[in-house]
């Protein structure tokens, strides 16, 4: 399967979840959703909707160009989890605090943990939550 196939499968993912929601949102409020107060207008309501698609469309085109799709349903799935994709991906990165890239107090550099680890007599410990080794 090629790439823009995975993105278009990737598209109607993220569609058939925005519609669904667009229907549900009908349905609370009984009319358009935009005139009713407290929601939001037609014009953010867009801007939500291309950004949604194009999140579910782009991260099944990379999982498509990478191999990693084995066919539309599972490009589908990919557009129709993307939040959830990115929000899991985003959980993975450590930001370091305050304006500085150097490491805290705290904090030792990569290479010294590094070090310390294949100084140990003991095998590295697998996390469960990223899969990796703590040697890494």
């Amino acid at each position: 399967m090629g790439v823009v196939e995975c993105a278009l499968w990737g598209l109607f993912g993220g569609f058939a979840v925005e519609g669904l929601d667009f229907a549900g949102a009908i349905r609370r409020t009984g009319g358009w959703p935009w005139r009713q107060p407290g929601e939001p207008g037609p014009a953010p309501l867009l801007i939500s909707v291309v950004i949604r698609l194009t999140v579910g469309g782009g991260l099944a085109a990379a999982a498509g160009s990478a191999g990693q799709v084995g066919g539309p349903f599972g490009a589908l799935a990919i557009g129709i989890a993307a939040p959830l994709v990115v929000a899991q991906l985003a959980s993975q990165v450590t930001l370091p605090t305050g304006s500085s890239n150097a490491p805290r107090k705290d904090q030792s550099p990569p290479r010294a943990r590094r070090k310390r680890a294949e100084t140990r007599d003991e095998p590295p410990t697998v996390t469960a939550r990223t899969g990796s080794n703590d040697a890494e």
